[in-house]
């Protein structure tokens, strides 16, 4: 359900995932929708139910909760860059994320950016540039693997 989307015009093609590099994911989408609710922001709180909709669909395809029930998934490598003054996505549900997803015998490096806010890396600085080359590093070792 979430994950084939055909494409008759070319059914040969593989477009299978072989890693993941990101920044703040939405590991648990129901824990952020929470964060939103203690911040009461009320546009990410409604965009949640907008998106998520019917509403069990929060619960059905979240990564978090899909590794707790330890549904069958595929585990590529993973990078999770992580501010860590971020309120949006906080720190401590990527931690659990991680923890999680190696638990479930999936490679994940995750780097908390200390000092730094949801969207660090749209401001220029040592530390965007540090996850830049961060990012760099971790695609160049998937691709050599």
């Amino acid at each position: 359900r979430y994950n084939a989307i055909p494409l008759p015009a070319t059914p040969a093609l593989d477009a299978t995932v072989a890693y993941v590099a990101t920044r703040s994911p939405i590991s648990d989408p129901y824990a952020r929708f929470q964060q939103a609710e203690r911040m009461k922001r009320e546009g990410m709180i409604e965009n949640s139910r907008i998106y998520f909709n019917p509403w069990d669909t929060i619960y059905e395809g979240n990564p978090q909760l899909i590794l707790e029930r330890r549904e069958p998934a595929t585990l590529v490598p993973m990078l999770i860059m992580q501010g860590g003054l971020d309120d949006n996505v906080l720190p401590a549900l990527q931690e659990k994320f991680a923890a999680t997803y190696k638990a479930a015998g999936g490679v994940c490096e995750l780097t908390v950016f200390e000092g730094s806010e949801h969207e660090w890396v749209a401001k220029p600085g040592p530390q965007t540039d540090r996850a830049r080359d961060m990012v760099k590093a971790f695609i160049a070792r998937q691709l050599k693997a």
